[in-house]
């Protein structure tokens, strides 16, 4: 069976599950610096949604031709940049509303929690970016070392730590 990446195309065995293609492309695409940013698969785009197991497991063969382009780690991060920064910039913002919420004594844990949930999703933003355009990780660690920090403060329910390291350590190491 034909499958391509890009301009480049080759032969694999006709008996492969649709998992191990899919792998192999994608294995090619790494190995040159890239990530596959569209498939397609019998000629019709194919999203991450339809990639489940009952799929996967299926010969790739009965798809017909698997296709798919691929775009520079590089280029991806450059794209994606301003999406990064305005993220961390919103959560700068939430950050603060939570410690407007402990200083007043409204609480805010709960609030807290779910932002941890957004900080983890930013600092492997964070973390992909630095290893791609191969600065420093100086910034991630400084802030994935307060963050955990603060996540020591919360276990302990010590609210008056958890509004001073959010605002003197964690708010600014955040975008402005």
């Amino acid at each position: 069976m034909l499958v391509q990446l890009d301009e480049e195309k080759w032969e694999m065995n006709d008996t492969l599950q649709l998992e191990e293609v899919l792998a192999n492309l994608s294995d090619r695409a790494e190995a040159k610096g890239r990530l596959v940013t569209h498939l397609y698969v019998g000629n019709r785009p194919m999203t991450d949604r339809e990639l489940v197991p009952q799929t996967l497991s299926q010969t790739a063969s009965s798809f017909g031709t698997i296709s798919a382009t691929s775009e520079r780690m590089e280029t991806l991060v450059q794209k994606a940049s301003e999406t990064g920064k305005q993220f961390g910039q919103q959560l700068r913002s939430n950050a603060q509303k939570i410690v407007e919420d402990f200083r007043q004594g409204r609480g805010g844990l709960r609030r807290l929690d779910q932002w941890f949930g957004q900080v983890a999703d930013y600092l492997e933003w964070l973390h992909i970016q630095e290893s791609v355009v191969g600065s420093q990780a100086t910034q991630t660690q400084n802030l994935s070392h307060w963050v955990n920090e603060l996540m020591i403060a919360r276990k302990d329910v010590d609210e008056v730590r958890v509004a001073d390291m959010l605002e003197y350590e964690v708010i600014p190491r955040l975008p402005q």
